[in-house]
């Protein structure tokens, strides 16, 4: 269902003497937004410049008269501006005090929830602007937090499982310089709220002796970014949880272990240009050689509101 918000914005602190004011205005905007780092490297210079593209997917926009006229143009601003420097122009006088003004806004039904993560973020803001003739216009912003009611309900419980290399391919760093193990890792359900625990089973063969100084488990949230055709990527990291000590592993290894799920950072959900993955990864430390580490990919809820 569609939500109201009445926010009632007051300015006492911006009225400390007279104010001509053409008009007051608000704009609620409600946006995904995408955020990507690239480089660009110079020639002439030789240098290197690290650049952020920013890009917004409105969710809804609405314009809103508070008080006074509608916004003029480039021009007409220039000749309300002379006209008030003599005495004339189109405003009217707010007298030191309060004004409050009450807004309403509308959330469309179905509108992504409130969330902010390293490269992309889902925001609600109401701004308002006093336009101000002859002056620097004043602006204020207040944001608001949108969550999703609904009870979501989680699908029924579904054995998942990724086997490495088969599964995960093994590539050319991997090849040369990690073991050469088959790795398995088996969940009793790949579905998840904040709060519960994950179930799982580890399964490691190696041809011959492995030495490991440990093997770890923990919950990751991946974001993957596009902004104005520039793509970016960004992996939380959830606390680790320690499975295995270490030692020499010979043949074939199992391993049960129950992780408690908490959040890495936000949780699954797709966008126009973005994306959160999460998975369960089992990462083992093994000295002199490039650490081999399997991903089982989990959908991850928040907490029930």
């Amino acid at each position: 269902m569609p939500l109201a918000l009445r926010p009632r914005w007051q300015a006492p602190h911006l009225l400390g003497e007279p104010l001509k004011v053409r008009g007051l205005h608000a704009t609620f905007h409600g946006a995904e937004e995408t955020k990507a780092t690239y480089t660009t490297y110079n020639a002439a210079t030789k240098s290197t410049q690290t650049h952020t593209a920013v890009e917004h997917n409105d969710i809804v926009r609405s314009e809103f008269l508070l008080s006074g006229r509608e916004r003029k143009g480039f021009f007409g601003n220039i000749a309300d501006g002379f006209s008030t420097l003599f005495g004339g122009g189109e405003h009217e006088i707010l007298e030191p005090g309060e004004y409050p003004f009450e807004v309403d806004v509308q959330v469309p039904a179905g509108a992504r929830p409130s969330f902010a993560g390293k490269k992309c973020r889902v925001f609600y803001e109401l701004s308002v602007l006093v336009d101000v003739p002859l002056g620097r216009d004043i602006r204020a912003l207040h944001s608001f937090r949108v969550v999703d009611d609904a009870d979501t309900e989680l699908p029924p419980p579904a054995p998942v499982r990724t086997r490495y290399p088969e599964d995960q391919q093994r590539g050319l760093l991997d090849s040369w310089f990690s073991p050469d193990i088959r790795v398995e890792a088996a969940l009793a359900q790949s579905t998840f709220r904040e709060g519960e625990t994950v179930e799982g089973l580890f399964v490691l063969e190696t041809p011959k002796p492995l030495e490991s100084r440990a093997i770890d488990v923990r919950l990751i949230s991946v974001e993957s970014t596009t902004a104005h055709g520039h793509t970016d990527k960004h992996v939380h990291m959830g606390e680790q949880l320690r499975i295995a000590a270490g030692g020499v592993i010979e043949g074939n290894h199992s391993q049960r272990f129950n992780l408690p799920v908490s959040l890495p950072g936000p949780p699954t959900t797709r966008g126009h240009r973005f994306s959160i993955d999460c998975f369960v990864q089992i990462e083992l430390d093994v000295p002199w050689a490039k650490d081999p580490k399997i991903r089982v990919p989990v959908t991850l809820v928040g907490p029930m509101t």
